[in-house]
């Protein structure tokens, strides 16, 4: 779709720019708790270090040296020792897992936002299953690389930092043994890193491909289930899921690698350390009780070396799923307000709402054969009643999404009161209309609820007021709990016309000078529509009023039907004059106003 940018298309960032971007943006505002989680790490850290060093005196002076004065104070600093370590840990435990979940949760808020601000274009080029995929899934996963990373990066290297001095201190020429075999380690990480962030990143792709496959299942459930879809759609999902399956075994057998690689080098280090000493033992130049530190210090080395090695499949994960995040939240609208937009007043009709498209023309994708509407030009006088027909795919919806600026003309102008839309904020635009579409959007809420979002922090008494206006209120009052009933997925408790009518009432509390009707009655019973038609006439008095395809006797008293045709406007006037005039919108009127003579002309 024109405009719309594809998150999936962007360019990776290096590993650098991301580690330095989620500090930046995301650890920055727990560095609190960060700081004190890292001298929880600190200390834990020096006290096993403590506890290798403490070997040597234990050793020369109550094994060797049977002091028994030096017994207790020995034991009673070791176990003191282990208890603030112990402490530390669950300090650094504590606080490292409340900064990942405080950042997974701000990274949740950063995607909801951009795509709260991304534009209609944008939203409708990617599927909603990748995006929820990419809310839940990879927002997890860079949350465990940030805990993870701030509890193995600090205290595993502190650790073997702490380590490797004492080892220094203890016997630098066997140390050396040790510190050579590390850049072995290093090459061996790095080439099982680069096949996980591979292997993860296709995973994450295929993810959202199984998200996908999963929502449209569940959207289209009643579809699924009349045509008895049940089996293809399994199958469709097991291929997906398959897909995603040989990605994970490889990131899964890259994952695995890491420690056996990592043991694989520390057993050449114990192999060539084992030599060297026992070489000096048996020459008599090596000092019993520093050996037994040194290899104390040596042992307990290897669980921060392997502990980092098994971080790298999170790490590895992190970046390629914090790539993913940002790409999400990087996507900024293009329609936004002008530098210098004005906030658009308008004033209830007649002496406001107007309403003039200037030859707009506007084409959905760049590539487009034909354009959804060509040169298109009408006036709409404050406080009438517009009616827009046609057959399908003629234009009409597009009229509603560009006066309400959910996309952008290509050429020519939409004025609501001498004001272009372009030059006003695009909140007091949307502020000053109300929208209500052929099929109700209801949300797993109240019924109050639902109808309050025509004007937020309305009072209980405006809401019920609304709904007695659409007809609504005695329905809801037979609910289990009448305004407070939640409603279900979509409204899927309710009834179509009941949807309806709620929808209805929420423009009505909307109180908006402008009122877009999109099939707002097709899916109402003959009494509901009598109902909800008195409402709408109670509704429209005093308001600019735009209708697409309604039923016949709304279309009848139009103050001017304009009939639209691949894009352009073919016809205008009343309905006695189009009849009169004999054109398209008279063989649409004899085609479709059979006996019952229930609609006028297919949606748009």
């Amino acid at each position: 779709m024109k405009g719309a940018p594809q998150t999936t298309a962007a360019t990776p960032m290096e590993t650098a720019t991301v580690i330095k971007r989620v500090a930046g943006r995301y650890l920055r505002a727990h560095w609190s708790q960060a700081s004190l989680a890292i001298l929880a790490m600190a200390i834990a850290a020096a006290m096993s270090v403590l506890l290798a060093w403490l070997l040597e005196p234990a050793v020369r002076y109550v094994f060797i040296g049977r002091r028994a004065d030096l017994l207790l104070p020995v034991a009673l600093a070791s176990f003191l020792i282990l208890a603030i370590r112990a402490v530390s840990y669950f300090a650094q435990a504590t606080l490292v897992e409340t900064v990942g979940e405080r950042v997974a949760m701000d990274a949740q808020r950063d995607m909801f936002e951009a795509l709260m601000r991304r534009d209609l274009a944008a939203l409708d080029a990617v599927h909603s299953g990748q995006l929820i995929s990419g809310f839940l899934y990879d927002a997890t996963l860079l949350r465990d690389a940030v805990s993870r990373g701030i509890a193995t990066l600090v205290l595993e290297t502190l650790s073997l930092a702490g380590y490797a001095l004492l080892m220094l201190y203890q016997d630098w020429q066997l140390a050396l043994f040790a510190i050579l075999v590390l850049p072995g380690v290093a090459w061996a990480m790095e080439r099982i890193g680069s096949s996980l962030r591979r292997a993860t990143k296709r995973s994450l792709e295929e993810t959202g491909e199984v998200s996908t496959a999963l929502v449209e299942a569940l959207d289209g459930r009643r579809i699924v289930k009349a045509y008895g879809l049940e089996a293809q759609a399994v199958t469709r999902a097991q291929e997906r899921l398959a897909t995603r399956l040989k990605y994970l075994l490889k990131a899964v057998r890259a994952r695995a690698a890491a420690v056996p690689a990592t043991d694989l080098f520390a057993g050449i280090v114990v192999f060539a350390t084992i030599l060297f000493a026992g070489y000096q033992t048996i020459h008599g130049t090596l000092d019993f009780p520093r050996l037994v530190s040194f290899l104390a210090a040596m042992l307990m080395a290897q669980q921060p070396v392997r502990n980092l090695s098994q971080y790298l499949p999170v790490a590895s994960s992190g970046i390629a799923a914090a790539n993913r995040v940002f790409a999400m939240i990087d996507v900024g609208p293009k329609i936004v307000d002008a530098p210098n937009a004005a906030r658009l007043h308008v004033k209830p009709a007649p002496a406001g709402g107007g309403i003039r498209f200037r030859d707009v023309s506007f084409a959905y994708h760049a590539d487009a054969q034909a354009p959804a509407l060509n040169c298109v030009a009408f006036d709409v006088a404050p406080g009438s009643k517009i009616a827009l027909v046609g057959p399908s795919g003629a234009g009409k919806s597009t009229i509603f999404g560009l006066l309400l600026r959910f996309y952008d003309i290509d050429a020519g102008a939409i004025e609501i009161d001498g004001s272009d839309i372009r030059n006003v904020t695009i909140d007091s635009l949307r502020r000053n209309i109300a929208l209500v579409t052929q099929e109700p959007i209801l949300f797993d809420e109240t019924v109050a609820e639902n109808i309050g979002l025509g004007k937020l922090g309305a009072t209980a008494q405006e809401i019920e007021t609304a709904a007695r206006a659409a007809a609504a209120h005695e329905f809801i009052m037979s609910l289990p709990q009448g305004y407070r009933t939640r409603i279900g997925e979509g409204g899927n408790r309710l009834s179509g016309g009941q949807r309806q009518r709620i929808a209805i009432a929420r423009a009505m509390l909307r109180n908006a000078p402008i009122l877009l009707l999109d099939e707002a009655t097709s899916s109402l019973d003959t009494e509901s529509e009598r109902q909800v038609q008195d409402a709408l006439h109670r509704l429209m008095k005093n308001r600019t009023t735009l209708v697409i395809a309604h039923r016949l006797s709304t279309v009848q008293d139009a103050d001017c039907i304009h009939v639209l045709d691949r894009g352009a406007v073919v016809e205008s006037g009343t309905h006695a004059e189009l009849l009169a005039r004999a054109g398209l919108y008279a063989r649409l009127y004899n085609n479709l106003a059979q006996p019952d003579a229930a609609v006028l002309a297919a949606s748009a």
